[in-house]
């Protein structure tokens, strides 16, 4: 069940020609709108990729790494989805710690979820267009739970913690006389769920929201075929918590995941001299996607 991948992958192919990206927007029931942007190829429609960014307030323009997996589905429909209270052309420059006011007020990941859900309402997609998820770190954990509802093509989880509660996989990553403070934190966010009151540079809101969530929940109720990618050297989503999702399904006699992992990269798919692995893995990703309902899955 779980793969270890050691061999170098095949290179992406030449870059295809691109319509004009169009900004589009949706109206949310609390008056605020979602800001997304659908990115058209020239060539022949072979489906439509969703692409989730993870944790951070950027515009998804400013995202490279979403680029870099864009390019390995050049024939794809790309969406990208603002989050709450982000204009596609704002002013961010950090991503952390100049996030808008509004972002705080109504980011979280169920938020997330129905935006996606909205706008993949809106796109009419034609019954039998293949539908591919992607989403890296916190945006694994928004596709997870779309998938559920979405029932995808596929979907394509980066260096997410898929396997533990939130709260267990960040207090993985505090040394041991940190985890006072840490949950002292969790305990006021959960006393305060709609508050904008920040901590680690996230409002109570976002915190409540998430940190009883595991993604591995969400995916145990989906039948969409799976992909796991994780680096070995992951500091912010721990391997341990990507390995015991690959266990559960193991375990449960699940079929339709796949578990990849990379002991020599970390958090952005890099490798230890500083060199980045993405777009060899974005090339290796569409592989197996264009493999669904041949031999994608494990079983």
């Amino acid at each position: 069940m779980r793969l270890i991948i050691a061999a170098c992958l095949a290179a992406l192919a030449a870059t295809p020609a691109f319509a004009q990206i169009e900004q589009r927007q949706l109206p949310r029931p609390d008056g605020s709108t979602v800001d997304f942007s659908v990115d058209t190829p020239a060539a022949p429609i072979d489906g439509v990729l969703i692409l989730a960014q993870g944790s951070g307030c950027q515009p998804t323009r400013h995202n490279a790494n979403l680029a870099i997996v864009r390019q390995a589905f050049p024939g794809y429909i790309a969406v990208m989805v603002e989050k709450y209270g982000v204009a596609p052309d704002a002013a961010i420059a950090d991503g952390f710690t100049d996030c808008p006011a509004a972002f705080h007020a109504g980011h979280t990941v169920a938020q997330r979820v129905a935006d996606y859900v909205a706008v993949l309402a809106a796109l009419q997609l034609t019954p039998g267009t293949p539908l591919v998820l992607f989403g890296g770190s916190e945006g694994g954990l928004a596709v997870a739970m779309l998938a559920q509802q979405a029932s995808p093509t596929a979907t394509i989880l980066l260096s997410s913690a898929t396997g533990i509660p939130f709260a267990d996989m960040v207090l993985s990553t505090v040394p041991p006389e940190g985890h006072a403070t840490i949950e002292a934190g969790f305990a006021a966010a959960r006393a305060d769920p709609r508050g904008t009151t920040l901590f680690a540079g996230s409002s109570h809101r976002f915190w409540a929201d998430i940190l009883d969530r595991i993604p591995a929940d969400y995916m145990a109720h989906s039948a969409t075929p799976f992909l796991i990618v994780q680096g070995g050297r992951d500091t912010s989503s721990p391997v341990a918590a990507a390995r015991a999702t690959s266990d559960r399904f193991a375990a449960a006699g699940s079929c339709n995941l796949t578990y990849w992992e990379f002991p020599a990269l970390d958090h952005g798919m890099k490798a230890p001299d500083g060199t980045s692995r993405l777009p060899d893995i974005a090339a290796a990703i569409a592989g197996w996607v264009a493999g669904i309902g041949g031999d994608a899955g494990n079983c």
